[in-house]
């Protein structure tokens, strides 16, 4: 018994010493944080206690006021204080209770854009500081857009970064914007870059059979489905040196983007921010009323037949009340694009939850998008979340987690490969005729409430008597898609400085898009091909990614910094595609084309199949800094692509970059204004791939319809076994300037890019090879020159203002060096009314305009007189003048006063082919963006403004509406047409269906300059005092006006017009086709946290 109680005892006493122990171990630990930016206190500081293995012990954050309490486990460990835009702090705890700390402003500037200085970016290889990268790259934190209204990322980024060029696809929902990092590398195929979230490719995938060449825009938004406020950062880089993690995909350039992740705290962090967006079209383009209309048609018919319009055969203009029928529905004086145009709103919620232990961390959010658009028939439903889980398994082993689902629906109108450019909706407001009526009146004079369909009228037949009011209302284009990504990632300290990691990522994409066409907007028989014209179309794929690294980091002797790692990549792409379009269902409500119909054995379209791809690739890289003064970077990648066969499936890519801080030379030191001085240079390798799959098989496929009675099988594409890579190399000098502690930076690039062996597509053979074209063949060079140049300053930065100013410009142009032989140069079009001539040259850039020199109105009969160079008349061989002619094939027009005088460049009298010359260039001579934001107190104010100098654009609107040739509506300015002799004018005469008024020419031709105020946002942070009333922590206001403001001479709707390549051909870059044009915004923002 005694033994047992003394055991008892000895127990107890060891118990109460560890507790004693434990006791005198444990402590309350407070204090204050502050910085000289906000003396009252820095909220949402990170306080964290570190044991002796730098493992996380306890974590708080510091409240409203910048406090903080916090229970720690053993005084003898470290608090570490972190929060963005303050360089990290760690304390020894040594006892105290009390530890009050001031954290230090790390904020600098590079390329316009927020860069925290002496922190790493995250390249994909390496993790290095932004001061020892020698590639050219620029970041922006999300935190510069606050209040600002943008659908995605990419309209935010707009003008925010040099040398990153982005323009709109259309003003109409979900259509995206298209990307150019340094302009177009590459002469057909796609040249945006490769976008990366969170270090995993956020790629689109093509089946194999998709069509480039008549592909929309809607199908390249790729950022859409990233909501702005879940992202914290964006990295943009330029060259190949830069890119060589990606391999291949990131020819183009690479944008990374990192998103929002929680922070270790107390208790939750909610915010809920509300945007509402009143959106309307700029000023449209004054049209003719119906009066007006009436005039010009009967004029024209005049001029060109000498006698008047037979109203017998146009009753659509006779005007006499006795034909109630004809008078009702064309007597009216329809604005038929104000009848297609509608004011739209926006409405996007955003609400997350953040926080987390001592070991995990989360961040969940919800954000929800609703728009109609300024076009009827158009709008966007996006639902978007994402889940970001952090957790930290001990000092040497991390998980992070990431999930993200995306659903969006986009409204459009009816568009298909037949209706593009001039049949759009838009197109066709702009022509139909303004007499006509909306809605059909019966043989009474009653209206109906149809819609006024005719089969035919005075503008002929279908597509040219749609009613773009029953398309925007009956017809339409929707594209749903749904979009799951989840990654799991995995980070092991093997040893002190080598580091294991592994991504793994699952994309399942999901992509239908349906069209429908009725009978009610064609006008169309019920019998015809184009009535009730149904398509449907389902376009799945799934991406497995995964990425090994292996990552080493170790300073020597406090002089040489050493970084390597090394990467292995693999992904593999799996999909399926099945599409269907038929026509002629027995109603406009049965629009599914899997319904009975006349035309579903016709086989309008049918297309089904899987397929697959893949890629593999292995990188290595190294990093040193010798003395924090002398910076060298070496990669190298080998990769293999299954779109090649075994000769050709791998490639090697090498990168080299090289920098020298001679700011950190010691006969620098007496320049103490000067921070950084930095030259860089950097060369690198990379590849393309062909877009499709399986091009060196012979591939068959089933023929739509039957053969002698009989199903058919044929061949698609001829065998292709020396297909090669298209090799892109890319040199870049650079020079990087800091100053008067991050109060100027300055940072200026110049850069030579040069494709060879490019892939072009569909290059045309003899067809004695039993085929027309070859799908893709390596042929040509291209260079890519530029220079890109951004200027931050900070001329003000006090403790109540702080003003900053970013500014930054690029230039970019590319020259066709050299093309095969058997690739057209010249597409095979006429040079009759309303064409241009196509032409593509060695020496020249990609985009140039060739045309005729349009010189005005023939006003005076000596005007019509050919004379040569010297001005002299020219006379025949009976010393007769000759007269100026269009000579052309097997036409020969005198022109006569009145119509259009274009130059006869060489003085023969005839205006041919001949005098067909440069008449512009689509691609800008610079571009950027320039703005300020001025905090003061609880006020803010931002302004950013956007431009684009020396672009041309041919104004096909404009010619469509000036050309006065068909019983198409004009434009107003036709008002001061010729009409008599003695008129002094830059318009021709009205002529119907006769002369040539509008031949391709530099008349149509117009520089599309342009500086846009993108937006400009007043800001306002409710005091604290007045939030914690209300159990908020803060709230905020806001309200922003976007595009307010566009300064040009363009006298289009819009002179942002996309210089993309549309629908892959090189040809008709720089056109515009009446598209929506981007709209003006008001809106209201609301931010609150809890």
């Amino acid at each position: 018994m005694f033994k047992i109680l003394r055991s008892v005892l000895l127990i107890q006493a060891l118990l109460l010493i560890t507790i004693a122990s434990t006791a005198q171990q444990r402590a309350i630990v407070r204090g204050k944080v502050t910085s000289a930016f906000e003396p009252q206190g820095v909220i949402g500081v990170t306080v964290a206690e570190l044991d002796a293995n730098n493992r996380l012990v306890s974590g708080t954050v510091t409240n409203l006021d910048g406090n903080y309490l916090l229970e720690v486990r053993n005084i003898e460990n470290r608090l570490q204080f972190t929060s963005i835009g303050y360089l990290d702090q760690i304390v020894e705890i040594q006892g105290r209770t009390t530890i009050n700390v001031v954290m230090n402003e790390a904020v600098t500037e590079l390329a316009g854009a927020e860069i925290v200085a002496h922190r790493r970016t995250q390249t994909g290889s390496l993790n290095v500081p932004d001061r020892n990268l020698a590639i050219p790259i620029a970041k922006i934190s999300a935190d510069v857009f606050e209040g600002v209204h943008a659908s995605s990322i990419d309209e935010a980024l707009q003008g925010r970064l040099a040398g990153v060029d982005i323009t709109a696809n259309t003003g109409d929902p979900g259509a995206g914007m298209n990307i150019r990092i340094r302009g177009v590398n590459t002469l057909t195929g796609d040249a945006s870059p490769l976008i990366v979230v969170d270090n995993i490719p956020y790629e689109i995938n093509v089946s194999s059979d998709f069509n480039f060449a008549t592909a929309n825009e809607e199908g390249y938004s790729q950022m859409l489905n990233i909501p702005v406020d879940d992202i914290a950062e964006i990295a943009v880089l330029k060259d190949a040196a830069a890119t060589a993690m990606w391999g291949t995909r990131a020819a183009n350039g690479v944008l990374l983007i990192t998103t929002r992740r929680g922070s270790r705290s107390t208790k939750p962090l909610i915010n809920y921010t509300f945007r509402g967006t009143y959106t309307f079209d700029p000023p449209t383009i004054p049209l003719l009323n119906g009066n007006q209309y009436n005039t010009l048609i009967q004029e024209a018919w005049f001029n060109s037949y000498g006698t008047p319009l037979p109203f017998e055969t146009y009753r659509e203009f006779l005007q006499i009340p006795d034909d109630p029928y004809f008078y009702h529905n064309y007597g009216q004086n329809t604005n038929w694009l104000k009848a297609v145009s509608q004011n739209g709103f926006i409405q996007n919620h955003d609400f997350s939850i953040s926080g987390g232990g001592n070991r995990a961390v989360y961040r969940f959010s919800v954000n929800y998008q609703g728009q109609e658009g300024t076009t009827i028939g158009t709008g966007l439903d996006r639902l978007s979340t994402r889940l970001n889980l952090d957790y930290t398994i001990s000092d040497r082993l991390r998980l992070r987690a990431d999930f993200a689902y995306n659903h969006a629906d986009t409204r459009g109108n009816y568009r298909d490969n037949t209706f593009r450019d001039g049949r759009e909706l838009r197109s066709v407001a702009y022509r139909k005729m303004p007499n006509m009526s909306i809605y059909e009146y019966d043989a009474f004079g009653n209206l109906t409430g149809n819609f006024f369909s005719p089969e035919f009228n005075a503008q002929g037949t279908a597509p040219n008597t749609y009613n773009p009011v029953a398309m925007g209302n009956d017809g339409f284009t929707r594209t749903i898609n749904d979009r799951i990504t989840n990654r799991l990632s995995l980070y092991y300290e093997i040893l002190e400085g080598l580091r294991y990691t592994m991504d793994l990522s699952f994309d399942v994409n999901t992509n239908k898009v349906r069209r429908f066409l009725p009978q009610t907007a064609t006008g169309r028989t019920w019998t015809d091909s184009w009535v009730n014209r149904a398509f449907d179309k389902d376009d799945d794929s799934y991406t497995i990614y995964t990425n090994n690294q292996l990552y080493f980091n170790r300073m020597f002797n406090a002089i040489h910094d050493f970084t390597a790692s090394v990467n292995f990549q693999t992904n593999e792409r799996i999909g399926s595609l099945y599409e269907l379009e038929t026509a002629n269902s027995a109603s406009s409500l049965l629009q599914d084309p899997s319904l009975d119909n006349k035309y579903r054995e016709a086989g309008l379209g049918f297309n089904s199949g899987p397929w697959r791809g893949r890629d593999v690739g292995a990188t290595a890289t190294v990093h040193y800094v010798l003395l924090d003064r002398y910076i060298a970077s070496g990669s190298i990648r080998y990769e293999g692509n299954s779109k090649f066969d075994e000769k050709n499936r791998f490639g090697m890519f090498p990168g080299v970059s090289a920098a020298w801080r001679i700011s950190g030379e010691p006969f620098m030191e007496d320049f103490t204004s000067l921070n950084d001085l930095r030259l860089r240079f950097s060369y690198g390798e990379n590849g393309r791939v062909p877009r499709r799959e399986g091009m060196f098989f012979n591939n068959y496929g089933t023929f739509a319809w039957s053969y002698l009675g009989y199903n058919a099988v044929y061949p698609i594409n001829m065998q292709l076994e020396n297909l090669k890579w298209e090799s892109f190399n890319s040199t870049n000098y650079g020079v990087s300037i800091e100053m008067f502690n991050g109060r100027l930076m300055v940072d200026a690039d110049y850069y030579l890019n040069t494709t060879k062996d490019m892939l072009v597509y569909d290059t045309p053979i003899p067809s004695t090879t039993g085929f027309s074209r070859i799908n893709v063949m390596n042929l040509g060079t291209l260079d890519n020159i530029g220079y890109d140049l951004s200027v931050r300053t900070v001329p003000i930065r006090q403790s109540d203002l702080r003003v900053t100013f970013d500014f930054n410009i690029a230039r970019n142009y590319n020259i066709l060096r050299e093309v095969a032989d058997n690739y057209p140069l010249e597409r095979s079009l006429t040079l009759y009314n309303g064409q241009y001539r196509h032409i593509v040259q060695v020496d020249n850039p990609i985009g140039s305009f060739y045309g005729y020199r349009y010189k005005g109105v023939y006003t005076e009969p000596d005007q019509l007189i050919a004379r040569d160079a010297a001005g002299n008349q020219i006379l025949d061989p009976n010393g007769n003048p000759v007269y100026m002619v269009f000579d052309y094939r097997n036409v020969r027009y005198p022109f006569q006063l009145g119509d259009a005088m274009y130059e006869d460049i060489n003085h023969d009298g005839n205006i041919d082919a001949q005098d067909v010359v440069y008449i512009g260039d689509a691609n800008p001579d610079f571009y950027g963006g320039f703005g300020s934001l001025i905090d003061y107190k609880n006020f803010s104010f931002n302004y950013y403004f956007y431009f684009r100098v020396g672009n041309d654009i041919i104004n096909k609107t404009k010619m469509d509406g000036e050309n006065m040739y068909y019983f198409d509506n004009q434009l107003a300015s036709t008002l001061r047409r010729w009409r008599a002799p003695g008129d002094e004018t830059d318009i021709p005469r009205a002529m119907m269906g006769q002369g040539y008024n509008w031949l391709g020419s530099d008349r149509f031709v117009e520089d599309g300059s342009f500086l846009r105020l993108k937006y400009i946002t007043l800001t306002y942070r409710v005091p604290n005092s007045f939030s914690q009333r209300f159990g908020m922590q803060n709230m905020r206001l806001s309200a922003t006006m976007n595009n307010l403001l566009t300064f040009t001479r363009y006298t289009g709707q819009d002179p942002e017009i996309n210089i993309n390549q549309r629908y892959g051909d090189i040809f008709t870059v720089g056109e515009d086709h009446s598209r929506t044009p981007v709209a003006k915004q008001f809106t209201f923002n609301l931010s609150v946290t809890f």
